[in-house]
């Protein structure tokens, strides 16, 4: 399906999300997250991807496959969103990727607000969504939508440009994982090389 927002088409192929989190993370970048609020409109390109890779990885919230109600979604199929709190205030949005009982996710680290329907006279700036709580916060994602299918439902979803343009990509380490051992020094982290809405540490 065709949407006419910025020469945009709906992401609803089920195998994009059952790939390989560091797969899908790199990916991922320069589409887009679509939320909707009462018919209107809110896109946010993605600009920043951390890869949460398997029960091997330490810095998962399903290391070792250590299952609970605060993880449990990470444990489904590729395609469903993955919402947890930090700091006891603010939601982080994940893509669960790969296969049913593999713990996998991508987590949006950042993103540009390319477009807000529901702000009259809406002007983009790049700290509106730098990071992972603020993304949220800005689209208004929380708890309730953990679980959501994206590549079918109508309030959250990803999309991509119709004729992709060629991007330059800087992977470096994830960010803010010092309690991680093994995995620490993957190179699971994407961003848009230069873009001034990365996040900050």
């Amino acid at each position: 399906m065709l949407f006419k927002i910025i020469n945009l088409i709906r992401l609803e192929d089920e195998t994009f999300f059952t790939q390989n989190a560091v797969l899908v993370a790199r990916e991922l970048i320069g589409k887009y997250l679509v939320r909707v609020i009462n018919g209107k409109n809110i896109i946010c390109r993605i600009i920043e991807t951390e890869a949460y890779n398997g029960p091997d990885d330490d810095a998962n919230h399903g290391f070792n496959n250590k299952r609970s109600l605060r993880n449990e979604t990470l444990f489904w199929k590729g395609g469903f969103a993955h919402i947890f709190m930090i700091y006891g205030m603010y939601y982080c949005f994940n893509i669960v990727t790969d296969q049913e009982d593999y713990p996998s996710a991508v987590l949006l680290r950042a993103g540009k607000i390319v477009t807000d329907e529901t702000v009259p006279n809406f002007v983009s700036i790049p700290s509106l969504a730098n990071g992972p709580g603020k993304l949220s916060r800005y689209l208004q994602i929380t708890k309730a939508d953990d679980g959501l299918a994206l590549y079918k439902s109508a309030t959250l979803y990803l999309a991509q440009d119709t004729i992709p343009g060629e991007l330059e990509i800087t992977t470096t380490p994830r960010v803010n994982i010092d309690y991680a051992t093994n995995f620490k020094l993957k190179p699971y982290r994407f961003y848009i090389t230069n873009h001034k809405a990365v996040s900050k540490r």
